[in-house]
């Protein structure tokens, strides 16, 4: 049985997952929600959860105070959720500081809280294994290639500061590992149009129509300057 542990003033988020893993997964979860975030360095060493997840408040202040908690007391390799109304600078830098970090923004769909869980929760092989912050999406992206004419649309199944995962089903649109590709994506509501430079690192064929790359991007400090234009 998986642990979390939520930080927040209200049970809403514990009462959304027990009541999506009771239909999902019975027994799979034990949830404890706590509205103070005191526990000190021996409980994170002893008796950390499986998840840490923390509803942040939209108080600078109190942020910071969050921060410099999790800095401080929590262990790197602790999984963490976060939730918030928006994603900001302190934050994007904050979430480096874990190998496993997620984040959604609130008000949050249960399904949607419920499936990061077991995405944070999961086992992955050797190699496989996140190093960056990642967001989950199913985003439409166009891709273009530095070595073959024409372009293709892909879906994005997840974005991470390090690179990014999509698939293509197009046929006749042919990309290797070593190639170079821009990726054009448009995100938000009203739509904002972000673009990425990426090497591709590896390919997997899910079925002979539909391939998978992971790509690493080219320069990281121009993915941040990309996701943090608009907020």
């Amino acid at each position: 049985m998986k642990k979390v542990l939520v930080i927040s003033t209200t049970l809403d988020e514990q009462e959304t997952i027990e009541d999506i893993a009771l239909h999902h997964s019975p027994g799979s979860m034990s949830v404890e929600t706590s509205a103070s975030f005191g526990q000190d360095i021996t409980f994170w060493s002893t008796q950390a959860p499986d998840v840490l997840v923390i509803n942040l408040p939209e108080d600078d202040l109190l942020q910071g105070y969050y921060f410099t908690k999790l800095r401080k007391d929590v262990l790197k390799t602790q999984p963490v959720l976060f939730l918030c109304s928006t994603i900001s600078a302190s934050l994007m830098k904050m979430s480096t500081n874990f190998s496993k970090v997620r984040m959604l923004k609130t008000p949050v769909d249960g399904y949607a809280l419920y499936r990061t869980l077991i995405d944070l929760t999961a086992e992955f092989k050797d190699g496989q294994r996140q190093v960056h912050p990642r967001y989950l999406t199913d985003q439409v992206v166009e891709v273009r290639s530095d070595y073959h004419e024409g372009k293709a649309a892909g879906v994005m199944k997840n974005l991470s500061m390090g690179g990014v995962y999509f698939e293509i089903e197009e046929k006749g649109f042919e990309i290797k590992p070593g190639d170079m590709v821009r990726l054009s994506v448009f995100v938000g509501r009203p739509q904002k149009l972000y673009v990425f430079d990426a090497k591709i690192v590896w390919m997997n064929t899910k079925d002979p129509s539909r391939v998978g790359y992971g790509c690493a991007f080219v320069d990281k400090n121009e993915v941040y300057n990309q996701l943090l234009k608009f907020v």
